[in-house]
């Protein structure tokens, strides 16, 4: 880049007409030089707009810039190929109305009042037991038919074959048992679903909320040569105060027990976080204590979806069962969401 990082502005726009768009670029590979500077709040907040208002999976799109380091043209086009040659117009609207600070227009505002008149989908028990437990699954978040396409398109993606569990060994996944796997449209139906952006709204407490693009994962049954690969119990927010609520979520696309490597966590440590980190010896590192005796699986049926506080330690399990677990990751914050960028 010749140009210098400080003379691209959020107001700067190419033919997509994207707030913020060329500056997230210019500053990615700027850093791709050794020319990069910490981001100020208000970037690491348009960062996250920014990607998640055009479904752009984070690391995907680091990679792709710092891999490539594509002209500001070359990226627009591959950000259209990557949401299958268009965006919405209203899509568009609501980032940009959002990153200037400006009201929305009355097509975004009818919308969100439709979403808040819509019937809840967690009951009081439900928020209750919320309250106590920290998760709550919501059943039926979308139709069987709609998890098993889904499904089917996780087969398809990994070339392996449901009834052939050779196949399912033949080759790496991903990280893991985690999937590259974001944009087939099957994916972006679910993240679509009334029902989860229902109980997302109902949780944050509002229905003006955003939604993440976040990876597919596989966990095959394990064996001798392929044990249980995590990830383990773990936090995805930094440890380090102070605190904000956060919420996490998946959609299992194939019945589960809780033996088929299902979702787990620890119940309850939403309320108790904080207490715990106080009373660590000084000198331990919170994230290499073993808190596994205390986490509980989480068996669910294909279309249910688990909401989880982030506070909860969580991870997979080990699969016992004979059939893979194979889930859809998703979130959904709302614009004021804040995260302490202060990694612990």
């Amino acid at each position: 880049m010749s140009e210098p990082l400080t003379s691209v502005s959020s107001a700067e726009t190419g033919q997509l007409g994207v707030l913020h768009l060329k500056r997230y670029w210019a500053q990615t590979l700027a850093k791709r030089t050794g020319r990069g500077f910490e981001p100020t709040e208000t970037d690491w907040r348009f960062d996250n707009l920014l990607l998640n208002g055009l479904g752009l999976p984070l690391e995907e799109t680091t990679h792709y810039l710092l891999q490539t380091a594509p002209a500001f043209d070359e990226f627009e086009r591959w950000i259209l190929a990557k949401n299958g040659g268009t965006i919405a117009p209203r899509q568009l609207e609501r980032l940009n109305s959002t990153l200037s600070g400006q009201p929305y227009g009355e097509a975004l505002r009818a919308h969100l009042r439709e979403m808040e008149a819509h019937e809840d989908v967690l009951s009081a028990e439900d928020l209750r037991f919320w309250d106590q437990h920290g998760y709550v699954v919501l059943r039926q978040a979308v139709t069987r038919e709609q998890a098993r396409a889904t499904e089917l398109a996780v087969w398809e993606a990994l070339g392996m074959h449901p009834d052939e569990p050779a196949s399912w060994y033949e080759k790496p996944i991903g990280k893991g048992i985690m999937m590259d796997f974001y944009h087939h449209p099957t994916l972006r139906a679910n993240r679509q679903s009334m029902r989860i952006q229902k109980a997302f709204a109902q949780l944050w407490r509002t229905p003006d909320l955003w939604t993440t693009t976040d990876r597919t994962s596989f966990n095959p049954p394990e064996t001798a040569s392929l044990p249980f690969q995590g990830p383990h119990l773990h936090w995805d927010m930094s440890l380090q105060p102070p605190f904000h609520f956060g919420t996490q979520g998946l959609l299992y696309l194939c019945d589960t027990p809780a033996e088929q490597g299902a979702f787990c966590c620890v119940p309850g440590f939403h309320r108790r976080l904080e207490p715990w980190l106080a009373q660590l010896p000084a000198g331990t590192d919170p994230r290499q204590v073993n808190l596994d005796a205390q986490a509980v699986p989480i068996a669910a049926q294909a279309g249910d979806f688990v909401i989880w506080h982030h506070f909860l330690p969580h991870g997979s399990s080990p699969n016992r069962g004979t059939y893979p677990r194979i889930v859809q990751y998703m979130n959904m914050y709302p614009v004021e969401f804040k995260e302490n960028v202060a990694w612990l």
